[in-house]
């Protein structure tokens, strides 16, 4: 882990035992793409119409939504759907930024 990385996760532990809420994180890829990854909050999920909002019984926790980010080019968010439209696992989310974000 690099010191920037160390020194952000240290950030987020503080702001969250201060009552902050973490709603999503940026990653960076090795190929130098920007990454933001939200968690699903519970009682969320994707509704027939493709929209993300409240959807009774919806369980989706521990699932994150992707989204692709170009703030050169000031483009994005751009939703990148894992296969089952209910959100990535963090093992899918993972695979994927592995594969997509190589030089």
């Amino acid at each position: 882990m690099n010191a920037t990385a160390n020194t952000t996760l240290n950030l987020a532990k503080t702001l969250v035992h201060a009552g902050f809420d973490i709603r999503a994180v940026e990653v960076r890829t090795p190929d130098g793409r920007c990454w933001n990854v939200a968690p699903v909050p519970l009682g969320t999920g994707q509704r027939a119409d493709g929209s993300w909002g409240p959807v009774p019984g919806a369980r989706l926790l521990g699932r994150f939504r992707l989204f692709e980010m170009d703030w050169d080019a000031m483009d994005g968010p751009n939703e990148h759907d894992a296969d089952d439209g209910g959100g990535w696992t963090a093992a899918e989310l993972f695979e994927y930024l592995k594969a997509v974000g190589t030089k």
